[in-house]
């Protein structure tokens, strides 16, 4: 029943999405609004028809129904409701199928937002929509269908795979999902504009909104694959420049780059032809990590064995890529922009951020297909994390120099020199910082790099508030630091980004640089040492649970006056051959200490365990929720009612009040 049910709703939304996609193009080029109300209305439907698939793979996996290969596949009825639910995505199919309803969400977005809008623009744009979702439809109808059926039933499912029964694994997959999904619409919105041969730039206003979206929640699945990294995997890191992790950060590199640069298009005119190659080639580098998630064609942990899907999206990619490089080139001349010098220092600054941004995006992008390339010659050569530390490392860091300067970047003619004034205090800063650093012992070029980017970051911020306090202050006694936050939400909470960048920063140099592990040999009883930590080991015991058994030890931590106990486990589940190991995990804001089993002998009298600590991990997800938050704060309106200044109340009466410089709002 419940196959029957979403193999109907997929084939009906397939045929929705591609009369949604005809009848779009229809309006424009017969110049029939009607046709355009219907396109709208057929994305309401395909909506209807996708959750209705999703409502049916879903009752399926809660009712264990394992006539269905793909509850069998990926579930058991052991399993805890939490990762039945979570069991959806787990699978390829079940992945796309979740794709395909963040896109019919964004879909009925979309067309809402259009139920007033008339011509040609916003008819390309959602034919442009409804094709993602069309193309989708035909690949779970095809290629991926979730509702395959067993000739006989099973009695019971093979179990989610033990790697992904962590709560970071239920939001992970769906964070990611909306990050690629959202993404769709600015790349519709430049194909609107551009067939349409639209030249002013007004339209990338709306595109800025739907890129932040996009942006952020990509940014949390990224944070979360990496929390899940770190507690799950028993490796002690949380980035392993896996090909699929490389993937997701690809969109995420040249979505960071776009949303520097898509204001100054709007606001001055420059950047146009940067901000159409790098909105189409954001989303074709989600087209791609799918691709490579899921073609098979390389190896990861991740990733998903070779299928029909993998020739779909490369079909879907090549189709894109090929579509985007011509409509680029026919529209060459729309995109001609104004001149970066009117820009100073600011324009300069974005301009090397940006390409530096897309300088990581193609060296990460080589490394994670090198083996495919070097394929070709000879035996697949993989690329480790020694190259891209060595190599986009350096490019980082530099960009993270460029962004702490970014509060005190101006765009005036004497931006240069207002900028060497400005710096001047971030600068001592940051020299002093480092000075002590060495004073402590450390001398690690990257770490005393790392400590005076943070100062001179953080004193720029401060230093930026600071001053436009004591502008805004000068004219209105009343103004206040928040007032002054509220009035500039898009350049508060970029600055919030940026502290948030320079946090994980911390976090990524404290734990690569300093950390270190040792492996104890314990009987019960003894003791081990480990930096200012003393392990004592009080045996094992084993405990069962709803789908695994546990071997358990008994850990007690001493660190200076303190102590507590730890139990990281050995489980061991129903349906899987091998064993897994649970992370114990202490966590404070100075380091983490991190305990696993790795193993015992003598009937369990004799355990080993592996301990690691890692300095300022913590300030990585610190430094995340401050990017979240920063994002967030992008994207709210105007909160604080403002009260008329003089000069305001002046011009209401009819008073001559000069006009605010377009560039001016640049520079917030």
């Amino acid at each position: 029943m419940n196959a029957d049910m979403g193999t109907l709703a997929l084939t009906v939304s397939m045929l929705i999405a591609g009369a949604a996609m005809v009848t779009a193009i229809a309006s424009w080029r017969m110049n029939r609004p009607g046709l355009f109300t219907a396109s709208r209305r057929l994305m309401y439907g395909f909506m209807v028809t996708v959750s209705l698939g999703v409502v049916a793979l879903l009752m399926a996996l809660m009712q264990n129904d394992f006539s269905v290969a793909y509850v069998a596949s990926y579930s058991e009825r052991a399993l805890p409701t939490g990762f039945k639910f979570a069991a959806l995505w787990a699978g390829q199919e079940g992945s796309l199928l979740l794709w395909a309803w963040l896109l019919a969400v964004i879909g009925m977005v979309v067309a809402i937002g259009q139920r007033k809008a008339t011509g040609a623009e916003p008819a390309v744009m959602l034919s442009a929509v409804a094709g993602v979702c069309a193309f989708f439809a035909a690949m779970l109808v095809f290629a991926a269908d979730p509702f395959k059926t067993l000739p006989t039933p099973a009695a019971d499912g093979h179990g989610l795979n033990p790697l992904l029964q962590h709560p970071s694994m239920i939001l992970h997959p769906p964070m990611l999902f909306i990050g690629y999904a959202g993404f769709t619409v600015p790349f519709a919105m430049l194909i609107g504009a551009m067939v349409t041969g639209r030249a002013d730039d007004a339209w990338v206003g709306a595109t800025r909104r739907w890129l932040l979206v996009s942006w952020l929640f990509l940014s949390i699945g990224i944070l979360l694959g990496a929390q899940w990294a770190y507690e799950e995997l028993g490796w002690g890191g949380y980035w392993a420049w896996d090909p699929v992790e490389n993937a997701s950060l690809l969109p995420w590199l040249t979505g960071t780059a776009v949303l520097h640069t898509i204001g100054m298009q709007r606001f001055a005119g420059v950047f146009k032809k940067t901000n159409a190659l790098l909105l189409a080639g954001t989303f074709i580098l989600c087209i791609f990590a799918t691709y490579l998630t899921r073609s098979g064609v390389i190896q990861s942990v991740h990733a998903f064995g070779e299928s029909l899907i993998g020739t779909f999206f490369l079909v879907f990619l090549l189709v894109t890529t090929l579509g985007s490089i011509a409509m680029m080139i026919w529209r060459w001349k729309l995109l001609k922009s104004a001149s970066l010098e009117k820009l100073g220092v600011k324009g300069q600054a974005f301009a090397m951020a940006v390409a530096l941004l897309v300088l990581m995006t193609i060296i990460t992008a080589v490394g994670t297909i090198f083996p495919l390339i070097s394929s070709v010659v000879t035996n697949p050569i993989n690329v480790g994390p020694e190259f891209y530390n060595t190599v986009v490392g350096p490019i980082g860091m530099l960009l993270l120099a460029v962004m702490a300067a970014g509060p005190l970047l101006r765009t005036e003619a004497d931006g240069g020199n207002r900028l060497r004034r400005s710096a001047r205090i971030p600068g001592i800063a940051a020299a002093i910082v480092v000075v002590v650093c060495i004073t402590l012992g450390i001398t690690i070029t990257w770490a005393l790099a790392a400590a005076a980017i943070t100062a001179f970051a953080v004193l720029a911020v401060l230093a930026d508030l600071l001053g436009r306090y004591r502008i805004e202050a000068g004219r209105d006694r009343s103004v206040t630091m928040l007032s002054i936050i509220d009035k500039a939400h898009f350049r508060y909470g970029g600055q919030l980004v940026h502290l948030g960048m320079i946090m994980i920063l911390v976090g990524v140099i404290g734990s690569s640089l300093f950390n270190h592990r040792d492996t104890f040999k314990l009987r019960a009883g003894q003791i081990g040492h480990i930096g200012r930590y003393t392990m004592k080991f009080n045996g094992l015991a084993e405990q069962r649970e709803g789908n695994f058994t546990a071997v358990q030890a008994h850990v007690d931590v001493f660190d200076g006056g303190r102590s507590y106990t730890l139990h990281p486990q050995m489980r061991f589940y129903d349906k899987a051959q091998d064993s897994h190991s649970e992370v114990a995990l202490h966590s404070t804001l100075g380091e983490d200490l991190y305990i696993t089993i790795a193993g015992w002998d003598d009937g369990g009298k004799l355990v080993a365990l592996q301990a690691i600590v890692n300095p300022l991990v913590g300030w990585i997800w610190i430094g995340g929720i401050t990017l979240v938050a920063g994002g967030v704060l992008s994207l709210l309106p105007r909160l604080i009612r403002q009260r008329k200044s003089a000069t305001e109340s002046a011009s209401s009466s009819g008073g001559a009040t000069p006009a605010p410089a377009k560039l001016a709002e640049v520079s917030r």
